[in-house]
């Protein structure tokens, strides 16, 4: 039986349109896992393991509410679930070795390759974590759909909390796209973007794509965030905003705070 879940090559881009331009690219490998079939790829993949340590390994607590309970039932609580959605598609980087930083993860609800509704879930590196719910998106093209909300949650220092997050999803049967635009006063002012090529999810794939390329993966998140920055700080001197305290009652994780009540819509 074929797996869903797969593991993707590919690229992240960050675009600044503006008030200083400012844009990089870096190879990236992430994986997409059904979250269905985890405990199944954890008792056949050796190098992969679910709540346990192995060299990549998922955790139900580094997601969502960060507590122990089932990623999909804590997704529940959130985007309760619909008769027609067959399977959530989580795409994010494991655990390497202990270690990951994923400034975004997205959990797709699924109907084969349909898309259904999203739940975008943000990591910035004050420890914050926020989720925007998608239920309803916008089908642009045959594989591609869209949507939009207003920004609530401090990320970047280089940002202020105004602006309308637009986001672009294409899924086909061995490729994604996924991104998230900002947008001030109508004015796209920031475009970041993650795609993919899906390849097997097994052990030669790991070894080939992920643990041959530790620098691709989320492993190497926080370094590249901390020489962007620089650059925008010393090199390009925009102005730094500072964290605000999260008000929004779709901030999961407050640092100051923790944990918040969960979030139910």
């Amino acid at each position: 039986m074929k797996l869903n879940s797969s593991l993707f090559r590919g690229e992240v881009t960050h675009e600044r349109l503006g008030p200083t331009p400012h844009t990089f690219t870096y190879p990236a490998t992430f994986f997409g896992f059904d979250l269905s079939e985890i405990s199944q790829i954890s008792n056949t993949v050796s190098l992969f393991g679910h709540n346990q340590f192995r060299p990549l390994a998922i955790h139900d607590s580094d997601y969502l509410h960060g507590n122990n309970t089932n990623i999909q039932e804590q997704l529940d609580k959130i985007l309760p679930l619909r008769s027609t959605w067959t399977h959530t598609l989580l795409i994010s980087s494991p655990k390497y070795f202990g270690y990951a930083f994923n400034p975004v993860n997205f959990h797709l609800q699924m109907e084969g390759l349909e898309l259904l509704a999203v739940v975008a879930e943000v990591n910035n590196t004050f420890g914050d974590r926020h989720v925007y719910p998608l239920p309803k998106l916008f089908k642009s093209a045959r594989h591609s759909w869209t949507a939009r909300c207003p920004k609530d949650f401090h990320v970047s220092p280089f940002n202020n909390m105004d602006g309308e997050y637009r986001f672009t999803f294409r899924i086909e049967t061995d490729e994604v796209f996924l991104g998230v635009d900002l947008y001030r006063d109508g004015v796209c002012v920031l475009k970041t973007w993650i795609q993919g090529k899906a390849k097997p999810l097994n052990n030669a794939s790991i070894w080939r794509y992920a643990l041959l390329h530790p620098f691709d993966t989320a492993l190497n998140s926080m370094p590249r965030i901390i020489w962007q920055a620089a650059q925008l700080y010393y090199k390009k001197k925009l102005a730094v905003y500072q964290r605000p305290s999260p008000e929004s009652s779709n901030t999961l994780i407050d640092r100051d705070q923790t944990p918040r009540k969960q979030l139910v819509i």
